[in-house]
């Protein structure tokens, strides 16, 4: 190059430079990895929520990673969180050292490892693709915390068989443990009796009348009457009813109590009862009711009566429902009979065999 000026004259030689340049290309291929997933339908079925009691635990999961083999499965006991990321603090009272695995479905081949301790079940068999089925794994022998409250199972999926390593997949489900609930209640023994001329619709407030009047006595004919009693007992051995009383008397006169079980006999001085149906005389009915009750024999015969202080009528060796019984009184007179009026007053006693 050639530069003019006055009366100068200068030559500059300029070196051609070369720059070179050199692109550098790079990129970043992502690593490719598989996250893990949550085991869907969890549960735990637990045989009882009352604290420091033993149980049973069922505990249910879907396994749904199917492309990677699993070895190891763990059940982590919580009182904390059910979050696989945070510290695990062992439920107080808890113990599952001694729980047995007594089955499972779904998913077999499994054992407990004997690095269980006792918040955590570790189950271990040979890695295996699981089969898609529900997993249910059923555990006995645990000890439920010994607080009510909300308590935690975390579990987690390893291929490895000690449940070392990434875990494959997890989740958390929750049980609670209650207060025990004390249920009593106390049934009263009771013993219900009553005694009347008629008793209506077994119900002892519908009593009526405690006075019999046979009427006018006679040589010809019989005189008869009844009544009823009515008995129930929650006694677990029964009840018996006693009679107490004397014969009809007018006075020192007196009519012949029936000591042996006797046919009415018009024209003999007799007295007496029996508790059946009798047609000579038409009087009396049937026991009617719970039929747990036994007549005496002596007083158990249609048409034959008896009477004697102190006797043993009805007894039942177990509880009983309402039980009616009917009463049948006959009187007779032979002619030598004094004139008089005839009265007694008997007394049924129905005591419980507790």
């Amino acid at each position: 190059m050639h530069i003019w000026g006055p009366n100068i004259e200068r030559t500059l030689k300029i070196a051609p430079i070369c720059i070179t340049m050199a692109l550098l290309l790079f990129g970043v291929v992502p690593l490719s990895f598989a996250a893990p997933s949550q085991l869907p339908n969890r549960y735990d079925k637990i045989s009882t929520a009352m604290a420091s009691s033993n149980s049973t635990h069922e505990i249910g999961f879907n396994i749904t990673n199917l492309s990677v083999p699993v070895g190891s499965i763990s059940i982590d006991f919580c009182s904390n969180s059910p979050l696989v990321e945070d510290p695990c603090t062992p439920p107080s009272g808890f113990d599952a050292s001694t729980a047995n695995l007594n089955s499972s479905q779904g998913e077999t081949g499994f054992s407990i490892d004997p690095s269980s301790n006792a918040n955590r079940i570790l189950l271990t068999r040979p890695a295996a693709l699981p089969t898609g089925a529900i997993a249910k794994f059923f555990f006995s022998n645990i000890k439920n915390p010994n607080s009510p409250g909300s308590y935690y199972v975390r579990l987690q999926t390893f291929t490895s068989t000690d449940g070392t390593g990434a875990y494959i997949q997890y989740g958390g489900l929750v049980f609670a443990i209650t207060d025990n609930l004390s249920v009593t209640t106390e049934v009263p023994p009771y013993l219900i009796f009553c005694v009347a001329v008629t008793i209506a619709n077994n119900d002892c407030s519908s009593i009526s009348s405690f006075f019999i009047d046979v009427g006018e006595l006679s040589t010809q004919s019989v005189k008869a009457a009844a009544s009823e009693f009515l008995v129930a007992t929650n006694a677990a051995s029964g009840y018996s009813i006693t009679l107490s009383g004397a014969t009809l008397t007018s006075g020192s006169h007196v009519i012949p109590a029936v000591a042996v079980p006797s046919s009415s006999a018009p024209g003999t001085g007799q007295f007496g009862i029996n508790l059946r149906a009798n047609t000579s005389p038409s009087i009396g009915s049937e026991p009617s009711g719970y039929a747990a009750g036994v007549t005496s024999a002596g007083y158990n015969t249609p048409n034959k009566f008896k009477f004697l202080n102190g006797d043993l009528l009805v007894s039942a060796t177990g509880t009983s429902d309402f039980e009616k019984f009917t009463v049948s009184y006959i009187t007779n007179v032979p002619t030598d009979q004094a004139a008089g009026v005839y009265t007694t007053t008997l007394t049924y006693i129905c005591l419980a065999n507790f």
